[in-house]
């Protein structure tokens, strides 16, 4: 089932499927970081945190992502599109966390995301 858009400004080009998978991200920072998402597209994916604050991360952050898919995962460079913070008007409607665009995958990587979006619309969840 398609998560409903954003109120405002939605220039998404795919259809978003609901997903509860982890997602680990580096901003280059050395560090790592580790979310969930709740939203996937052929071109983005949300990571969901109720503490946005707390992460170095902001609209235009580019950050290296692996998307986890039962024993496997996609990997791909994203930028932050939009960061719904806590006690902001959107979040009165759409959870809390960042908005990513996904700017550079490798074809292996993306047909597991076009398979992974498969399994996702027939109702089969990853790990």
């Amino acid at each position: 089932m398609p998560t409903p858009p954003p109120a405002s400004g939605d220039n998404r080009q795919s259809e978003r499927v609901k997903v509860d998978a982890f997602v680990k991200v580096n901003g280059g920072n050395e560090r790592e970081y580790v979310f969930r998402t709740r939203d996937l597209s052929a071109g983005g994916l949300f990571l969901y945190t109720k503490v946005t604050h707390i992460y170095p991360i902001k609209v235009g952050s580019k950050l290296t992502l692996e998307l986890y898919d039962f024993d496997d995962y996609i990997a791909c460079t994203v930028v932050v599109a939009r960061v719904v913070e806590p006690m902001s008007t959107e979040s009165d409607s759409y959870p809390t966390g960042f908005g990513v665009k996904i700017v550079d995958m490798d074809d292996n990587n993306r047909e597991r995301l076009r398979v992974m979006l498969s399994r996702l619309e027939e109702g089969v969840a990853p790990y």
